[in-house]
């Protein structure tokens, strides 16, 4: 036997005619609007008018005819599952909430949550309001499960998903690009002023290859200085300038390291560029993008390189990682 309510009741209280009356539903139901003298009938199973009725569209809205006392009703008859529901009505001058009950008697509920521009909600019980909670929490934790903690930036989960999504449609191949970098003598600055100093490049490093880039772009730090960017090209020309402004941000920024009265000097970095209707498959495409970022590194470094299909394919572990400090010309302080 059913022992559930059969209908949720929002007490609107006095409302002039022209209010808007709007409601949320989790499912089909009945959504009733009723004065105070109709819904008495309505909760005595008398005969009642109201204005409304089953209702598949959420949200739904009602125009109160008269300035009255109103009551919202939503019920179950009919239907086997009572929605979960939010009622708020809208006056020209501000929103305000509805008061709900549950059950067979009318009664106000001072329990209330907020849309996502800020208005007032009603809510007659915490199921609804738990759900879009932990639907929130579990975005927030998505986005940190997809960030790179010390850069901001994607991390190589979010890159490769993106990759999937992006390269598995053949439409975008054409106007795709990938472009893999790392930062130059990454090591030795790194064994060279700590490890405290090499955090700081990175995530300098990371914020000026952000901000060169357009806004569709999708930078990741892939690796420990490894970054790989995802963009949208009219063509591999337009490709290599991208690649390239991001080259020159990082290239005209000094590293100063405030703490210990060093100037690091200048830090680069080398790109490898390919096109994505240039590869067979994203594995193809990810190591034409590593061919070019290893031509890179073999030609002196600091610099970008388009993928040909003449290159060799040979491992960059086999560029040897000298220190080269080059003197600063602009200044970003590290510590």
């Amino acid at each position: 036997m059913d022992f559930s309510p059969r209908y949720k009741c929002y007490a609107l209280g006095k409302q002039t005619a022209g209010t808007v009356v709007e409601v949320v539903l989790s499912c089909i139901n009945n959504i009733r609007l009723m004065d105070q003298a109709n819904f008495q009938r309505y909760s005595e199973n008398k005969t009642f008018q109201f204005i409304g009725g089953r209702t598949e569209k959420s949200p739904a809205r009602f125009t109160v005819p008269r300035t009255a006392n109103w009551h919202v009703v939503v019920d179950k008859i009919d239907f086997d599952t009572l929605a979960n529901s939010n009622v708020r009505t809208i006056s020209p001058k501000s929103p305000k909430p509805a008061g709900s009950s549950s059950g067979y008697k009318a009664g106000t509920s001072n329990s209330v949550s907020r849309d996502p521009s800020g208005n007032r909600f009603a809510r007659p019980d915490s199921e609804a309001y738990v759900v879009t909670r932990i639907l929130r929490e579990l975005n927030e934790y998505k986005q940190i499960a997809n960030t790179d903690a010390l850069t901001g930036l994607s991390n190589r989960r979010a890159f490769d998903t993106r990759m999937t999504q992006v390269f598995g449609d053949p439409q975008n191949l054409p106007t795709t690009a990938l472009i893999l970098t790392d930062i130059d003598h990454f090591k030795s600055f790194n064994d060279r002023f700590g490890h405290a100093v090499g955090d700081r490049v990175l995530k300098i490093v990371a914020e000026k290859i952000r901000e060169s880039l357009p806004a569709s772009a999708f930078p990741a730090r892939t690796g420990g200085e490894e970054f790989g960017i995802i963009v949208e090209v009219a063509s591999q020309n337009a490709a290599y300038e991208i690649a390239e402004l991001a080259r020159s941000a990082v290239e005209i920024t000094a590293f100063l390291n405030k703490a210990g009265g060093t100037d690091c000097g200048r830090v680069t970095i080398s790109l490898g560029i390919c096109m994505a209707d240039n590869a067979m498959t994203i594995e193809d495409l990810y190591n034409k993008a590593d061919q070019a970022l290893y031509a890179s590194k073999k030609d002196g470094r600091n610099k970008s390189t388009v993928f040909e299909d003449d290159m060799l394919d040979d491992s960059a572990s086999s560029v040897a990682d000298t220190t080269t400090i080059i003197p600063h010309r602009s200044s970003a302080r590290l510590m």
